[in-house]
């Protein structure tokens, strides 16, 4: 990707509320079509590698369609759960879901910036971010306001998309350049955001700037961790 192409998607990334708005009422079924229903796994995987223990608060970030928000009330324990986003389409989605699930009173959904979260130092037990971070468009920034927002103790948890490596990467790169952003416009029907969203995923940083960021926001024992041939990343570190 040229200078100029990278420019472009950091200019693309002040828009992405706007964009994912557009395809908020397909979002959920494009995520399992083109993760061969392999999402609903990842989510499952963030929340055993959050280890939520009985009467903590979680915060969501990028909750979207609140998809890990409702994973974490699945499992149990957290005593207050919130999802925060600017996507006002997408919210809605979410606000659908918890209701004709039974989970309006058990998750609290807001609007709001990962960038300037909307909430008090040390609120929460537990902050995630599933395949958001790439979207901001300042990760240091976003990681930052996840620790910001952590009590004492409290972890940090990121799920997000890699470039494989070894022999996959050549397969992979064909899927994001081919295969996601044509099924993405033929179900979406909004080109422009598949073909974002294929760029985001490419020019994403490497597992390492990821443990940097998560550390040089003041997280102590970062560790990681690779999902599905290494397509996605855990990566968890603790507020000291």
């Amino acid at each position: 990707m040229t200078r100029l192409d990278r420019d472009s998607l950091v200019g693309d990334k002040a828009r992405t509320p706007a964009m994912f708005n557009t395809i908020a009422r397909r979002y959920d079924l494009l995520n399992h079509v083109l993760s061969l229903n392999v999402d609903k796994r990842w989510r499952k995987a963030l929340v055993a590698y959050a280890q939520p223990r009985a009467g903590e608060s979680v915060l969501d970030v990028a909750t979207g369609t609140a998809d890990v928000a409702i994973e974490f009330a699945r499992h149990g324990g957290a005593a207050e759960i919130v999802g925060v986003d600017l996507s006002s389409g997408m919210l809605q989605v979410a606000r659908d879901k918890l209701a004709h699930l039974g989970l309006a009173k058990r998750i609290a959904l807001r609007d709001g910036d990962a960038l300037a979260l909307p909430f008090e130092n040390a609120s929460f037990d537990m902050v995630t971010i599933a395949f958001g971070l790439r979207n901001l468009p300042d990760y240091a920034r976003g990681v930052t306001e996840m620790a910001r927002v952590l009590k004492p103790g409290g972890r940090a948890v990121v799920l997000e998309f890699l470039p494989p490596r070894g022999a996959a990467l050549v397969a992979y790169r064909a899927y994001l350049t081919t295969f996601l952003p044509i099924t993405g416009r033929l179900v979406s029907g909004s080109p422009e955001a598949y073909r974002y969203l294929s760029a985001s995923v490419r020019e994403f940083i490497s597992e390492d700037e990821v443990r940097a960021l998560l550390s040089g926001a003041g997280l102590a024992g970062v560790e990681s961790r690779r999902l599905t041939g290494g397509v996605a990343g855990l990566y968890r570190g603790v507020k000291s």
